[in-house]
This record gives C-alpha cells, sequence and structure tokens, in this order.
C-alpha cells in the first residue's frame, strides 16, 4: 500500500508544475545589451558579435521579409545607423511571451579622426573608444527602448 505522505507530497507536486506561470513581459519589446564576443578589434579588419537581449509580451519579433529592418545600431561617434532584419522568433511554450538573445555580427569598423572626415585611416599608437545604441521593432511597428553597449575599442594602427 503506498505511503500517504508520499503520495500527498506526489500530488502537490503535480499542482505547483501544472500552475506554473508562463513569463509576463510588456507587448512593447525591450531590449538590453549583454556583451561583446571580442571588446578590442582591429580597425577595417576585425570582426565583434553583438549579444543583445530581448523580452516581447506578444511575441511578435523577426520577419521573413527582406524588405523589412527591425534591428539598428547606432554608432555614437557620428549618428551612424546599421539596419539588420531578425528572422522571425519563435514561441518558447504556451504563452506568447518570448525572451532571450540575439547575436549580431559587426564587421569593417573604422576608426575616425576628428580632424580629417575620412574613415578608416591608420592613427599609430591610437586605440579609439565606441559606444552604440540598439534599439528593435516589432511587427505591429512598436520600438523598444534603446540600450547602449559598453565601450568597444578599436585599434586604428597595425
Amino acid at each position: 500500500m503506498p505511503h500517504i505522505p508520499s503520495l500527498i507530497f506526489a500530488a502537490a507536486l503535480l499542482f505547483f508544475t501544472a500552475c506554473a506561470k508562463p513569463p509576463s513581459y510588456d507587448i512593447t519589446p525591450s531590449v538590453s545589451f549583454v556583451g561583446y564576443s571580442k571588446d578590442t578589434v582591429q580597425q577595417s579588419t576585425g570582426i565583434t558579435t553583438f549579444i543583445i537581449g530581448f523580452t516581447d509580451g506578444d511575441g511578435d519579433l523577426g520577419s521573413d521579409s527582406n524588405n523589412v529592418t527591425n534591428l539598428i545600431i547606432i554608432d555614437n561617434r557620428r549618428e551612424d545607423t546599421l539596419f539588420y532584419r531578425i528572422p522571425p522568433i519563435p514561441k518558447q511554450g504556451a504563452s506568447d511571451a518570448i525572451s532571450g538573445e540575439i547575436e549580431v555580427d559587426i564587421a569593417n569598423i573604422c576608426c575616425q579622426d576628428p580632424d580629417f572626415p575620412i574613415s578608416c585611416l591608420p592613427l599609430e599608437g591610437v586605440y579609439q573608444p565606441v559606444t552604440y545604441r540598439v534599439r528593435l521593432r516589432d511587427n505591429a511597428g512598436r520600438w523598444s527602448n534603446e540600450a547602449t553597449t559598453t565601450i568597444l575599442e578599436l585599434k586604428c594602427f597595425e
């Protein structure tokens, strides 16, 4: 005969497992900067990966259409904007709410000489700090908050 306290424990465990609440996020997406794969890169030839955290309450992020821009990364030095399309992000369970991380490779970043408007010129002995702002837009057209990255160091010389 089964032990009664064991049955009560098993029933309680099943009850709490079955009633676990799915995550609840605002339907306006939210982003945060998680980090870089490398925080120092060689200008022109270096590459780093931006890791961006996100949440979205109704799960309408990403698109299959090549004509859609739903992620922007803004270089704070001169307000240059990089445009990206993130693919659809699958639902994670019974709820429409989603969260996770997006990885975006950035390459061909150039140092900028404030006295000369042409980019990618060598600046001997210079490591140039740069930060970026990141935003994403869901399929309903709602823009997320704007997250600022930590400093990425560009090595401006060979």
